[in-house]
C-alpha cells in the first residue's frame, strides 16, 4: 500500500513539473513574461497641424509636431543657447565660412544613415525659390554648400551673416531625405526625419500618434514609448482633460484658464516669458493701408496694455519690433514713436489722408488662439475711438492659413515666431525680399538697415543699427507689434522632467518621463 502511495505521488509530481502553467510554477512564469506597461504621454492642443513638411510649413501647430520628428544641425536649449543637434561640432575659420562635423550613425526613420549629402540636399531645397520655404531668408547668403566628406559639410557665405547659427535652429532648416521627398512630392502628409519619435498614425482634426524611434542618436532617449497629440479646440476642455488624467500635458494660452489651473493643487502650471510676438498687420499694397498716415493713426489708437489684460488676462508683455524678452536688443516702448494712444493726433492723420469720417475694413482672424480672435475683438473696440469700423472676418483655421499664404487680407491678427536674434526675426518678416513679408512692405531705408545689421559682427555696431530699425518700423507701421505672450503648459501629476523653451518648442518631451 505504501509503495502504491509513493508511486502515485511520484507520478503526480512529475506531471505537475511537466505542465508549464500549473499552480505556483505557472504563476511565476506568467509573472516573468508579463510585458512592462507602455510609457505613453498624451498632449492636448487646440489646433490641428496643417502639414508636416519642415521646409514649407509656418504654423505653430505644425512646428510643435515637427519638434519631435526632425532635427537640425543645431538647436536651442531651455536657455535659448545654441547647442549641437545633428552637428557634433563646428568651426568658423572666418566670418564667411562655417564647417559642420556631423554625428555618425544617425538614421532617418526609413533606416538609412544621414550624411553630409542630406544636409546639402536639404539646404538646396530650402534655397530653391520653387519650394517656397520660409527658411530661405535664414540662409539666403549661403552661396555654396560643399560636402567635404561623409560627415562634414562646409557653408560658404557671400557676406557675413551674424545670425546664421541662431537661424540654423529653426525647424524650417530641418534635414530631410531626398528619396522621401521625391517619392511623395513633399512631406506634408508623411514624416521621415531623424527625430526621437516616428509618425505612426494621423487622424485629421482628432489625433496624431508618434512612437519611439529605437535608433535615436541620443543615448537613453526618448524616455517614452509613445506620444499622442489630441486636438481639443476648447481650452477649458484641455484643462478638464489634465484634471481627469486623460491628458498629461496641455498647451493652454487662455489666461483665464491658466488662472483656474494655478488654483488646482493636483496639477502644475509651467510659465515662461515667450519670444513669439502677437501682431496686427496690414497689406500695405491695398488702400487705404498703402498710406503711411492711415497706419500711423491706427498705431496711435492701439492700447497694448489693455489688449494684454483683456485678451491674455495679463499673461504677456507689451513689445515693439523685437520681442521684449530679447533684452539685449529690444528698445523699451517709451523710446519708440507712435506706441502710446493719442486719439486726437490719430484723427488728424486720418483727415489728412482723406478719411475725416473714418472708414470700414476687415480684420482676418480665426477662433483658435493662434488666429487671435480675442485680440481682434479688443482692437475692433479700440479703433472706434478714432472713428474706424473694423469688421471681423472670422474664418476657420485652414482658410486662415490659406489667406495668410496668399496675402489675401486688408488687415490680419497673427502670432509670429520670434527670436532673441533680431536678424532672424525681422529680416524674413519685413525685408522687401523676406520669405514671410506678408505685409508686402518694401522700404529702401528698412532694407538698408536690415542688410547692414545681418552683416555686422561687432555687437555695438549691430545694436546701433537695430535701434534705428526699431524706430523706423514703429514710425512706418507696416505692422503693429503688440505683445509677447507667455509660454504656458499645464502638467498632470504623472509628468516628470519636462522643460520649456521660450519659443514653444517641445524638444524636451524627448527627456520627459511618465510615472504611475
Amino acid at each position: 500500500m505504501k509503495k502504491r502511495c509513493i508511486l502515485f505521488l511520484t507520478v503526480t509530481m512529475m506531471v505537475l513539473i511537466a505542465l508549464p502553467g500549473a499552480f505556483a510554477g505557472g504563476q511565476a512564469e506568467d509573472s516573468d513574461e508579463k510585458a512592462p506597461a507602455e510609457k505613453v504621454l498624451t498632449i492636448g492642443v487646440d489646433q490641428e497641424a496643417v502639414g508636416l513638411d519642415p521646409h514649407i510649413v509656418t504654423a505653430f501647430s505644425s512646428m510643435r509636431r515637427i519638434d519631435l520628428l526632425y532635427n537640425r544641425l543645431v538647436r536651442l536649449d531651455e536657455n535659448l543657447k545654441v547647442v549641437p543637434d545633428l552637428a557634433e561640432s563646428w568651426e568658423i575659420p572666418d566670418n564667411l565660412t562655417y564647417i559642420f562635423h556631423l554625428k555618425q550613425g544617425v538614421k532617418f526613420h526609413n533606416g538609412r544613415e544621414l550624411t553630409a549629402e542630406d544636409v546639402k540636399y536639404s539646404f538646396e531645397r530650402i534655397l530653391d525659390p520653387e519650394t517656397g520655404s520660409p527658411g530661405r531668408s535664414y540662409i539666403a547668403l549661403v552661396e555654396d554648400i560643399e560636402v567635404l566628406d561623409t560627415y562634414t559639410v562646409k557653408l560658404s557665405l557671400s557676406s557675413p551673416l551674424a545670425s546664421l547659427l541662431d537661424s540654423l535652429t529653426s525647424n524650417n532648416l530641418s534635414i530631410v531625405p531626398q528619396e522621401e521627398v521625391e517619392k511623395h512630392g513633399n512631406l506634408q502628409r508623411v514624416a521621415v526625419g531623424t527625430g526621437p519619435f516616428m509618425l505612426e498614425d494621423w487622424v485629421p482634426d482628432n489625433s496624431m500618434t508618434m512612437v519611439k524611434n529605437p535608433d535615436y542618436f541620443v543615448e537613453g532617449a526618448p524616455q517614452l514609448d509613445k506620444v499622442i497629440f489630441r486636438v481639443i479646440p476648447e481650452e477649458g476642455s484641455l484643462l478638464s482633460g489634465v484634471r481627469s488624467g486623460e491628458l498629461d500635458i496641455a498647451t493652454i494660452n487662455d489666461g483665464s484658464i491658466i488662472r483656474q489651473a494655478m488654483n488646482d493643487s493636483q496639477i502644475t502650471v509651467k510659465k515662461k516669458p515667450g519670444i513669439n510676438v502677437r501682431t496686427f498687420g496690414f497689406n500695405t499694397t491695398k488702400e487705404p493701408f498703402d498710406d503711411v498716415r492711415v497706419r500711423q493713426a491706427i498705431s496711435m489708437a492701439i492700447d497694448r496694455d489693455e489688449i494684454v489684460q483683456m485678451a491674455e488676462f495679463g499673461m504677456g508683455a507689451p513689445t515693439g519690433p523685437i520681442p521684449v524678452a530679447a533684452t539685449e536688443w529690444a528698445l523699451p516702448l517709451s523710446e519708440l514713436p507712435l506706441t502710446e494712444p493719442d486719439y486726437e493726433r490719430a484723427k488728424k492723420l486720418l483727415a489728412d489722408a482723406g478719411y475725416p469720417n473714418g472708414f470700414s475694413f476687415n480684420i482676418v482672424c480665426s477662433s483658435s488662439y493662434e488666429g487671435g480672435l480675442a485680440v481682434a475683438q479688443v482692437i475692433q473696440d479700440q479703433l472706434k475711438n478714432i472713428g474706424l469700423d473694423a469688421k471681423l472676418d472670422v474664418v476657420e483655421w485652414g482658410v486662415y492659413i490659406n489667406r495668410w499664404v496668399k496675402r489675401d487680407f486688408q488687415a490680419m491678427v497673427e502670432l509670429r515666431g520670434g527670436s532673441g536674434e533680431p536678424d532672424r526675426f525681422l529680416y524674413r518678416t519685413l525685408h522687401s525680399t523676406g520669405g514671410v513679408n506678408n505685409f508686402m512692405f518694401a522700404d529702401d531705408e528698412a532694407d538698408e538697415l536690415l542688410d547692414r545689421g545681418r552683416s555686422q559682427t561687432v555687437p555695438e555696431e549691430r545694436k546701433t543699427t537695430y535701434d534705428a530699425l526699431q524706430r523706423l518700423l514703429s514710425e512706418k507701421a507696416p505692422v503693429i507689434f503688440l505683445y509677447s505672450p507667455n509660454e504656458n503648459h499645464v502638467l498632470g501629476p504623472r509628468v516628470e522632467g519636462f522643460k520649456q523653451v521660450g519659443n514653444g518648442n517641445l524638444y524636451y518631451i524627448t527627456h520627459t518621463k511618465v510615472v504611475d
